[in-house]
């Protein structure tokens, strides 16, 4: 069950916890002296009744003993709450450090996830673990904890305090237990899956937001305002459903084990009554006991309603621990180092892949072989395998079969991060983070220096952008500002990688967002950047394939022709027919 993964995570406070328990035995304790004393105060005042009726004299009221009772009656109250707050604060506390704990764990386990994980899983589905579940976990802990803990004290304190007045009463008061236990058994189980239906709608509702806060552009264009309504208000209403049902069955809880305790609290006070009037008991006795019936309700009803914050607590919980428990990218081949100084020689050997939700392969028997320094063209139709062959050789993904070799080594028994490190990667779809441009130049150089950032934006032609924003380098910008148009963020990408200064490059579509005339600027920094440099280029524009030293034609996973540019055009094969068909036609080119 979720909840012991939950309890491991909590126990790394397990001293605060002690802590917390012990305040809580202090408070409920204290509060349960409270009705006794109450009634030694009610026994003084009917004694000296009763003594004043018998006798026939004055009423005698000893009222410096009910000052004194009253007195520490007063002082355990204000200890009692005093160890409340102090375990609410505490509690508080705990549940903070968990939420860190928590947070952080995830962060790092999303930096450990293969790519795989993402293909298979919306963004707003992660990000609603991250913070929904995180909350519904540490929100209802904190409450529950402390609620559950002092609930069964005070069962077990009332229970002991019952018994030293009357056990026969005891036994009428404990007759209902069972049943309001059967009866809380039941509604738990059935509004269990309700609670796990909330979260994951809830999930579902954030995944939809972000979808459409992302693409708002897309959505006005093509006006699907109201389609994309439609589909959050359908979420919504079923998010809306599953939060009355399991609402709705939860609250049954206090009302009915209140209702199953009153028909306790009936018998008692009728057989008390009783036991009265036959001198067995106290007329003080009875009204603590009468009082503790009533505590003794209280804490059962308040069990009912832990049991329901457990319940959304657990399903909260096996989202955050399934995310948890996901595998991280397999590192148990990886033992081998790659030399310091890459030559940049690449030899595929019988590439077979396919992805995990897919029924055919991607890559089928696929080999080639490139030399250090060269520069090689990927080139396709769409959905040929081009970039599924570039992600294989940053080992994004695993093979089922096949050999990658870096300069003679396995990449699958060297540690990915190191496979990676040699390559600087430029991808078709922009990405940058929400901070200067100068922290975005220097993302896979951390300590790169001015002069080498303006070095490298006047060989990527982003010289002048800097030159022309408002703060140069100190500009703030992302993905969500709308100060640069997508050419200017593909050069800003295209500049990282110059500056990062990787042995070994790879282009996936680099200059697909910018125009013909930037594109000559790009390619003329291009030609510099990939110089004595192996260079992976998948693209279709034509100024990026001429000048390529081999171009891999990949059609349905496989090469079906390699060679350069002229040779694969006196071949007059599949190269040729989509050389024709793409660029015979510009007459720039």
């Amino acid at each position: 069950m979720r909840l012991k993964n939950l309890w491991r995570v909590v126990s790394a406070h397990k001293w605060l916890l002690l802590v917390v328990v012990l305040l809580a035995l202090v408070s409920t304790i204290f509060a349960i002296v409270g009705p006794k004393l109450l009634g030694n105060i009610t026994t003084e005042v009917a004694n000296a009744l009763i003594k004043a009726v018998t006798a026939q004299s004055p009423i005698s009221i000893n009222f410096s003993a009910i000052a004194k009772i009253a007195t520490f009656l007063l002082t355990l109250y204000i200890i009692s709450v005093a160890a409340e707050i102090a375990s609410g604060i505490l509690m508080a506390k705990i549940a903070q450090k968990l939420t860190l704990t928590l947070r952080r764990q995830i962060v790092q386990k999303i930096n450990r996830l293969p790519i795989a994980y993402f293909d298979r899983h919306k963004f707003g589905d992660t990000l609603a673990r991250i913070t929904n579940d995180v909350d519904t976990i540490l929100g209802n802990l904190a409450q529950a904890f402390t609620q559950i803990i002092s609930s069964i004290m005070m069962l077990g304190g009332i229970l002991v305090m019952m018994f030293t007045i009357s056990w026969q009463l005891s036994l009428i008061a404990l007759a209902t237990v069972p049943v309001a236990t059967i009866f809380i058994g039941f509604v738990s189980k059935k509004s269990q899956k309700y609670f796990k239906a909330t979260q994951n709608h809830l999930a579902e509702i954030t995944a939809e937001a972000e979808e459409v806060y992302a693409g708002h552009t897309v959505v006005k264009a093509f006006a699907a305002e109201d389609l994309m309504t439609q589909k959050f208000t359908a979420e919504n209403h079923r998010l809306q459903q599953n939060t009355f049902k399991s609402q709705f069955i939860s609250g049954l809880l206090f009302p009915i084990t209140h209702l199953i305790g009153n028909f306790g609290y009936v018998f008692v006070a009728a057989i008390g009554a009783g036991l009265a009037i036959d001198g067995k008991i106290n007329i003080g006795d009875i009204q603590a006991f009468i009082q503790y019936i009533n505590q003794f309700n209280r804490p059962l009803a308040q069990i009912g309603q832990t049991i329901t914050l457990l319940q959304s607590t657990a399903a909260a919980s096996e989202r955050v621990f399934d995310f948890l428990d996901e595998p991280d990218e397999p590192t148990h081949r990886a033992t081998a180092k790659l030399p310091k100084n890459i030559r940049g020689e690449i030899i595929c050997q019988n590439l077979v892949f396919q992805y995990a939700d897919s029924d055919t392969p991607a890559i089928k028997n696929l080999s080639f072989t490139t030399h250090a320094g060269q520069k090689v063209a990927i080139v396709g139709p769409t959905g040929a395998g081009k970039t599924t062959l570039v992600n294989l050789l940053m080992r994004f993904y695993d093979l089922q079969s096949g050999q990658i070799l870096l300069d003679g080594t396995d990449i699958a028994t060297v540690p990915r991060a190191e496979v990676r490190a040699r390559f600087g990667m430029v991808l078709q779809q922009t990405w940058l983070i929400d901070d200067t441009l100068r922290e975005n130049l220097r993302y896979g150089k951390p300590h790169a220096t001015d002069a080498e950032i303006m070095t490298v934006a006047k060989a990527a032609g982003i010289e002048h952008l800097i030159n022309d924003l408002p703060q140069g380098l100190d500009t703030p910008i992302g993905e969500e500002h709308e100060i640069l148009s997508s050419g200017e963020k593909q050069l800003i990408t295209i500049a990282r990688a110059m500056l990062a200064d990787a042995p070994m490059l790879i282009l996936d579509e680099a200059t697909s967002n910018v125009d013909t005339r930037t594109e000559q600027t790009i390619a003329s920094a291009m030609q510099n950047l990939t110089k004595n440099r192996t260079s992976f280029i998948i693209a279709h524009r034509l100024s990026t394939i001429r000048g390529a030293d081999l171009i891999l034609v990949v059609n349905n996973g496989d090469i079906v022709e390699q060679g350069t540019h002229q040779q694969l055009l006196k071949l007059n094969g599949f190269y040729a027919d989509l050389y024709n068909s793409q660029y015979q036609s510009a007459p720039t080119e």
